[in-house]
C-alpha cells in the first residue's frame, strides 16, 4: 500500500520542483481559503470493481491490501487530482462479497492537501489503515459506507509555542462535538455503550460516517474523549477511608456517537479560517495604504440606541448601532447593516452619498454622508499586528500577534467564550472586522426596571443590575468582558452558572463573555503601555482589530 501511495506523494514533489513560486497575492489567498475549507467529495464509482474504472479529470492508483489481516486482500482505488496547488484524494475500498469485489468504503478527508505539506498527506493516508477496524464494525452485506477522516487543524505557518496565557486553553484544538444534553459513546454503530458523556463535554472527532444501508440517514462520529475531573460534568468525589479525595488518572476512550442537531453540534478551533480572515483584513489595509487611500471606521456608538427588533442582513447583522449600506446610490436595491467600528475606505461619491468598500462585506456600498457617523482610523499606519478572532459558531476565540519581520502569526492565548444570542433586546455578536475602541476595568449591565429601582436617565424601563470585570469595546455596545454578577455577589465567579455555560450556547445580549482572569490578561495585552486615557477608558496606542467570523 505504501509504495503505491508514495507515487502520489512523488507526483506532488515533482510539481513543487517545476513550480515557479511567487509571493501569494489576494487571488491566491482566496484559492487557499477555498482549498482549506472544501472537502474532497465522494465519487460516483461503480458498485462492482472493474479494471476500467476512471473519473474524468482524475488520476488513479490501484492496488491490493489486506486491511483486516484475514488473508483476503481488498481492492483499493486511490483517485486524485491537483488544482490550485492542492491535491484532492478519495480512497475507495472494494471488498470481496460472494466472489465479487464490491464498493464497501469510500474515504475522503476534511481538507485538501497542500503540495507543500505532503507529510500531512501521508499521515492522513496512514489513518485509512489505522481506522479500518473501527469503520468496518457491524458492516452489512451490500452496504457502502462513506467516511470523512479529520486531520490536524493547525497550520505550519502559525506559531503555537509562544502562548502567554493558558489557564483556560483546551488541549483539543481540532474538530470536536459539543454534547448538548447527553450522549452515549458506543463501541460500534448501534453497539454497546462504553461511556456516557454529559452536557458541554467535547470529544474530539476522528472521523464521521454515513451509509447507504440500514439507518442510511444516520451520521456517526468516531470520537476520542479523555475524562478528567475538570470538565463541566457533575461527578461525586471518591474518597479513601481517611476522607481524602482520590485523584484518578484521566481515562481516554474511543467510540461512536450518533449525530443529530438535537444531540450534538460539530465545532472546532478553525485556525485556517481565523488566519484567512485576518489576512483578508491586512491585505485590504495594505492595498489601501499603498494606494495612499485613507481608512475609516463607522462611529455609531450610542448606548441603548435602536434597541428594537430589526431584520438581519445577508451577513447576519441587525441594525442595532449600525448604519445602512445601500447597493445603489439612490437608496434602492439590497441593503446591509454596517456595525459601529467597522473598517472601510471611501472610493468615491455619487448622489451626495459616499461610495465605500469593506474587508468582509465587500462593496461597493453607498452610505449617507453624515457628519459624526464615521471618522479616519488615524492609528492604522501599516499592516496590523494584533488581532482577536472570535468564532460564534464554535464559541471559541484566539488572540494572534503578527511578527512583522516574518509575517507569521503567533497564538497568544485561546479559549472558549460565550457570544450573543438573537432575541428581543438581545443581538448576535456582529460579524465583521472592527477596530477596538477602548478598554476599561469594569462593565455594567442593565435589566428591566422593577418597583423601587433607580432607573437610567432617559430610560425609565431600565435599571443597572450589576457588573463584570474588565471590558473591551469592539462594536457598538458589544464588549468583551468577564463574568457578569450582581453588585452584592461574593465568592468565585467560576462557580456561577454563567461561567459554566462558557463554550456551550450563545447566551449573551451581544457581548463576548470570558473567564475573569482570561479577560484581565486580554486587556493587558491590548493596552500594552498605552498612556491614552479618557476617564476610565484606556485607548490602545497600537491598533487592535477584532475579527468576528
Amino acid at each position: 500500500m505504501t509504495k503505491k501511495l508514495d507515487n502520489i506523494i512523488e507526483a506532488g514533489k515533482e510539481k513543487i520542483k517545476i513550480k515557479k513560486w511567487r509571493k501569494i497575492g489576494l487571488a491566491a489567498l482566496i484559492n487557499t481559503i477555498v482549498g482549506f475549507n472544501v472537502n474532497a467529495q465522494p465519487l460516483n464509482l461503480p458498485k462492482e470493481y472493474s479494471e476500467n474504472i476512471s473519473v474524468e479529470g482524475h488520476e488513479k492508483e490501484v492496488f491490493d491490501y489486506d486491511f483486516n489481516n484475514d488473508g483476503i486482500k481488498e481492492k483499493v482505488v486511490v483517485t486524485y487530482n491537483s488544482k490550485n496547488d492542492f491535491i484532492e484524494a478519495v480512497v475507495s475500498i472494494y471488498t470481496n462479497q460472494d466472489g465479487k469485489d464490491m464498493l464497501t468504503y469510500q474515504i475522503t478527508f476534511d481538507k485538501k492537501f497542500s503540495i507543500m505539506e505532503l507529510q500531512a498527506m501521508q499521515k492522513m493516508f496512514d489513518k485509512v489503515k489505522e481506522y479500518y477496524p473501527e469503520y468496518s464494525k457491524n458492516i452489512q452485506l451490500g452496504e457502502t459506507r462513506y467516511i470523512v477522516i479529520y486531520g490536524d487543524n493547525r497550520r505550519g505557518d502559525i506559531i503555537f509555542d509562544k502562548i502567554k496565557f493558558n489557564n483556560h486553553t483546551p488541549e483539543n484544538t481540532n474538530n470536536f462535538l459539543f454534547i448538548k444534553k447527553s450522549a452515549s459513546l458506543l463501541e460500534a454503530p448501534n453497539g454497546n455503550a462504553v461511556a456516557h458523556l454529559g452536557f458541554s463535554e467535547k470529544p474530539e472527532i476522528l472521523f464521521d460516517m454515513v451509509s447507504n444501508g440500514v439507518n442510511s440517514n444516520a451520521k456517526w462520529y468516531f470520537t476520542e474523549f479523555t475524562k478528567k475531573g475538570d470538565t463541566n460534568v457533575t461527578r461525586k468525589e471518591k474518597k479513601d477511608k481517611d476522607g481524602k479525595v482520590i485523584t484518578e488518572n484521566p481515562t481516554t476512550v474511543r467510540g461512536f456517537i450518533a449525530g443529530g442537531e438535537g444531540n450534538v453540534s460539530e465545532r472546532g478551533f478553525y485556525w485556517d479560517k481565523m488566519i484567512n480572515r485576518i489576512e483578508i483584513v491586512n491585505n485590504f489595509i495594505d492595498t489601501a495604504l499603498k494606494a495612499k487611500e485613507d481608512l475609516y471606521i463607522i462611529t455609531e456608538y450610542k448606548p441603548l440606541s435602536r434597541d428594537k427588533p430589526s431584520e438581519k442582513d445577508k451577513f447576519g447583522n441587525k441594525n442595532n448601532q449600525s448604519i445602512v449600506g445601500y447597493t445603489k446610490s439612490n437608496k434602492e436595491g439590497e441593503i446591509i447593516n454596517i456595525p459601529d467600528q467597522t473598517i472601510f475606505k471611501i472610493i468615491g461619491e455619487e448622489n451626495n452619498m459616499l461610495k465605500i468598500e469593506t474587508p468582509f462585506y465587500g462593496g461597493p456600498y453607498f452610505i449617507e454622508k453624515t457628519e459624526g457617523t464615521y471618522q479616519k482610523a488615524e492609528s492604522i499606519k501599516d499592516q496590523v499586528n494584533k488581532f482577536v478572532a472570535i468564532d460564534p459558531h464554535s464559541q471559541t476565540e484566539a488572540l494572534f500577534q503578527r511578527n512583522p519581520e516574518t509575517g507569521k502569526y503567533e497564538v497568544v492565548t485561546y479559549s472558549y467564550v460565550t457570544t450573543g444570542k438573537d432575541g428581543y433586546g438581545s443581538y448576535e455578536t456582529p460579524h465583521g472586522a472592527f477596530l477596538i475602541a477602548f478598554t476599561r476595568p469594569y462593565m455594567t449591565f442593565t435589566r428591566k426596571a422593577r418597583g423601587g429601582d433607580k432607573t437610567i436617565p432617559g430610560r425609565s424601563d431600565l435599571a443597572v443590575a450589576g457588573s463584570a470585570k474588565y471590558a473591551v469595546r469592539f462594536s457598538g455596545g458589544g464588549y468583551m468582558h468577564g463574568i457578569p454578577t450582581g453588585f452584592n455577589f461574593k465568592g468565585s465567579t467560576l462557580n456561577t452558572s454563567v461561567a459554566q455555560k462558557i463554550g456551550t450556547y450563545k447566551d449573551s445580549h451581544k457581548c463576548v463573555r470570558h473567564f475573569d482572569d482570561q479577560i484581565e490578561f486580554i486587556v493587558g495585552w491590548i493596552n500594552a503601555d498605552s498612556k491614552i486615557k479618557d476617564r476610565d477608558n484606556t485607548i490602545p496606542e497600537e491598533p487592535v482589530i477584532a475579527v468576528v467570523l
